[in-house]
Order: structure tokens, then sequence, then C-alpha cells
């Protein structure tokens, strides 16, 4: 039989409650992880003040700050970076170069809406996502999650980008879901090497409304980087990647631009190490409503989208 004197059992719980405390705050820990994320807040801002409006194709260039926990959003405490590293976002192979009021087919600071012909201006970075994500579950930071957490649709600022439908609607295109538009590529390219990008989209997809009657067509990309695939961290059900990892789709009908019902949103690992260069050609595809592009006095519908990026530490 064993037996314990009293100051031996209360050393044993001691040590117990020790050893329990310290693989807790390990656990805690190792949920809670560092990030490099795009910032405008006015004191923090990965775009050189005073931000312009588009619409534009120009190139446009964001430095990373460091996020302490960015991981989980718990506490925002953004710093520069020793060494800057940015990202600079541009278009390429663009068919519609020519579009009346729009410039090109895909431009960065513009949305539909300051007049039946014309987009209207906006700035090219901004926070104004027309999206609140309350549920914590659409858009995630890091690559180990945890998922739903680490984007502050308050802070982290977004690259607005808009595809104009009024080349479809010049040329008459034909609106079945499984038509598909090329509207160029879009590239990211790092200063200097990265593992493990995040790219989180926020509101892939738009409507028309004629005469009560709707189309929905919604922004697709497809990586174009050899040796890299894609992974869906967290989202909506309308976003989707393909069997191949490398194509992001809009997956239902009917398709609409608002993130909690109808657009695809979430956020999209790039599994990789060592990169520099990301491409992705671009598509415009309908849903095969019954409603049209646009009309010849109302001209200035596409599809309105945010991307962020955000890095592990690294």
């Amino acid at each position: 039989m064993l037996t314990f004197s009293l100051s031996s059992l209360r050393a044993v719980l001691t040590c117990a409650v020790t050893v329990a405390s310290v693989s807790s705050s390990l656990a805690q820990g190792a949920s809670v992880l560092n990030t490099y994320e795009l910032v405008q807040d006015g004191v923090n801002n990965s775009y050189q003040q005073p931000v312009p409006k588009g619409p534009t194709s120009i190139p446009q260039t964001m430095a990373f700050f460091y996020n302490k926990g960015g991981s989980t959003d718990e506490g925002i405490y953004f710093q520069k970076l020793k060494s800057e590293l940015a990202v600079t976002f541009s278009f390429d192979d663009q068919p519609y170069i020519n579009v009346p009021q729009h410039v090109t087919g895909m431009t960065f600071g513009a949305a539909s809406g300051a007049s039946s012909t014309h987009v209207r201006a906006v700035p090219v970075i901004n926070t104004n996502y027309y999206f609140e994500d309350t549920a914590r579950k659409i858009f995630t930071s890091h690559p180990q999650g945890p998922k739903g957490r680490g984007v502050n649709l308050f802070m982290n600022a977004g690259l607005q980008i808009f595809l104009s439908a009024k080349p479809l609607l010049a040329a008459n295109a034909p609106k079945t879901d499984t038509s598909r538009y090329y509207y160029g590529k879009l590239r990211l390219q790092f200063n200097k090497p990265v593992n493990d990008p995040v790219i989180s989209f926020i509101g892939l997809g738009a409507t028309t409304n004629f005469g009560g009657k709707r189309l929905g067509f919604a922004t697709e990309l497809e990586l174009q980087t050899p040796s890299l695939t894609l992974t869906k961290l967290s989202g909506s059900d309308e976003l989707q990647i393909d069997m191949t990892k490398t194509k992001i789709l809009h997956s239902k009908t009917p398709i609409t631009g608002n993130c909690g019902n109808g657009a695809a949103c979430g956020s999209i690992l790039v599994n990789g190490s060592q990169i520099t260069t990301l491409i992705f050609n671009v598509y415009l595809r309908p849903d095969g409503g019954p409603g049209v592009w646009g009309t010849e006095k109302v001209s200035n519908s596409g599809d309105m989208w945010h991307i962020t990026v955000s890095l592990p530490e690294q």
C-alpha cells in the first residue's frame, strides 16, 4: 500500500497545476501568431497619403506592417518593418483598352453610380467594403488560422478593382452562365520573396436590374504562376477553388454583390515559398439571368470588389 504525507500531496498537486498552466499557455500561444498586413488608418499607412481617386490602370504599391498577434485581431499593434516589404498590383494584357468614360475594362478606384454612363471615382485604396464580417467566419489573415479571424475590415486596407460591363454591352455579348469573358491579367509583384501569402477577396459579384429583370455577373480568377496551388481558408459558400487548385470561381446562381448572400468573399492561401510574382487571369462570368448588361442610357454597370493581402511573419 502506498501512503502520502499531506506535504507530499500538496507538492504533487502544485506540480500538476503548474504543468497544466504551462500547457494551457503554450496552447494559447500557438494560436496567436504574428502577421504582416496592409493597413490604412491615418497613422500607419500602407499607401502613402494622399490616396488618389480612380479610375486608373496605373500600378499601385502598398507596404506591409507588422501586426503582433495579427492572426486573431485581439490587439492591433502595427509597426513598420525594419526592411520594407511591399506588393505592387498591376494589370497586363487588357483586351478592352478604349472603353468610353471608363478608360479600360479593368481599373483601380471605380464603382458604378456617378451618372448613367460614367463610373464613380473612389479612392484606389480604402476600407469601404460595404460589408461587416460580424459572424467572424469569412476572412482569415494567417495560413494556420484561426479561421475567420485576423482581417479587420476597419483597419486593413483593400485595393478597389472594377471590371466594367460596358464592353460586353457594346458587343451584345451572350449572358448564359457558361459564357466567360477575359479581361486581362492581375499581377502581384513582391519586392522580395515571400512565403504562403493569403489573399482576401471582398465582393466578387454584381447585379443589374432593369424592368425587374436581373442579371448577375462575377469576377473569376485563374492562377498562372507555375508550381503554386490555392487553398480556401475561409469564406462564403459562393467562393470556390476548383479541382486543379488554381481557379477562384463563383459557385452559385443567382449572383449578387452581397458578401452575406450571393457574392464570393473569403481568404485564399497561395501555397508556396520564395514567391515574388503572382499572376492571375481575370474573367467576368454572367449567371444566365433574364436581365441585361445595361442599356444605351445606363451603361456604367460592372463588378466592383476589393483585394487585400496578409502574410505570416517571415
